[in-house]
Formats: C-alpha cells, structure tokens, sequence
C-alpha cells in the first residue's frame, strides 16, 4: 500500500500554499547566503545546492521551481541572498552567476523526482528515482555554470570546467542526496499537519 499523502484542500490551498512557498523561499534564502566556512576538495563549501534540492524534494517541480525563481529574483533585485550575502545583477551575470540560473533546473528536476517516486512502493526505488532526476539537474546546473564561466571570463570551455565544476561535483552529488532524504521527514510532517500543498 502506498503512503496516503494529505495535501491542502483546494479551498484553502492559494493562502497557506502562498504561505508555504514564502516559508521556504525565507529559509533557502538564509542557508544558501551563509558561507559555511569550510573547504571540501579544496574548494570552499555553501548550502546553495542542498537548498535548491530540498526546495524542489519538498514542493515538487511547480511549487519548487517557483521559489527557487523568488529567491533568485531576491537577489537580482538586491537583497544579499546569494552565497557570502551577496546580491545584484552583477553577481547573477557575473562568471559563477550561471549556476545561479542553473538552480531553476535544480530545483525543477528534483522536484520532477519526487513526484515520480508517487509511482513506487520501493522506499528504496524511490530514493534512487528522486536522487537521479535531481542528479540529471545537477548536471545540467553545472553545464550552464561552466558556460558563462567561460564566456565571461574568457576561457575554454574545459578550463572553466576543471575551475569551477569539478572541484566542486562530490560535495554537490552529496548535497542533492542529502536534500532528498531530509525532504521526505519533512514532507511527512507537512502531510501530516495538512500543510503540504499540492504538486
């Protein structure tokens, strides 16, 4: 049998699932802006990528994607949300502000992801489906990170990959998988307080 979800009803669902999303788009905003003050593979460590995973795992690919888009506009507009609270046009297309607008596809393949795990009674299925279609969001963060990289500064297409992608794949495969299995206690509690909106 699968698990019986409990989503808001759809008499209430435009306040609280406005109220959900404004709820999640705060706390990403203040976890992806906090340097975490440690390096892995040599290179400096941020929640960014856990957050977008986890917005989408929790929220799915709509509702997920559309605060990852808030918070990426937070930014813009300048209020320091970015990694170090950094913030402005400058940052976003700046060299590393590709990855920034690669958090959109992030966040809408993890949450495509969970979405599909609807389909499997496997927790174990489930975990492998939702971990892969964020993986395949990952990579294609990653690929238009790179790209503006190396557009903006000028370099190869390979450089710009050995500089700004590689180093930092691991903690981010990690990131993405840690996101999912957080998301599910969290998503569980949602459902249970009738908070959850639906996908």
């Amino acid at each position: 049998m699968s698990e019986k979800v409990n989503v808001i009803p759809k008499s209430k669902i435009s306040v609280e699932t406005i109220g959900i999303i404004g709820i999640f788009t705060a706390f990403i905003s203040i976890i992806s802006a906090i340097p975490i003050g440690i390096e892995l593979f040599g290179v400096p460590a941020t929640l960014q990528t856990f957050a977008m995973a986890f917005i989408g795992f929790v929220l799915c690919q709509k509702l997920g994607t559309a605060s990852c888009c808030i918070y990426i506009l937070l930014g813009f507009i300048g209020i320091p949300v970015y990694n170090k609270f950094m913030a402005g046009p400058s940052v976003l297309f700046g060299p590393t502000g590709g990855f920034i607008i690669g958090f959109l596809l992030l966040a809408f393949f993890s949450g495509l992801g969970m979405k599909l795990t609807q389909k499997f009674h496997s927790a174990a299925l489930k975990a492998v489906v939702a971990i892969a279609a964020s993986l395949i969001g990952l990579i294609l963060c990653h690929l238009i990170g790179i790209i503006q990289f190396s557009i903006v500064s000028d370099t190869t297409f390979i450089k710009s990959m050995v500089l700004v992608s590689l180093p930092y794949l691991p903690k981010d495969i990690v990131s993405a998988a840690l996101a999912y299995f957080i998301a599910v206690a969290v998503r569980k509690a949602l459902s249970k307080a009738r908070l959850l909106p639906a996908a």
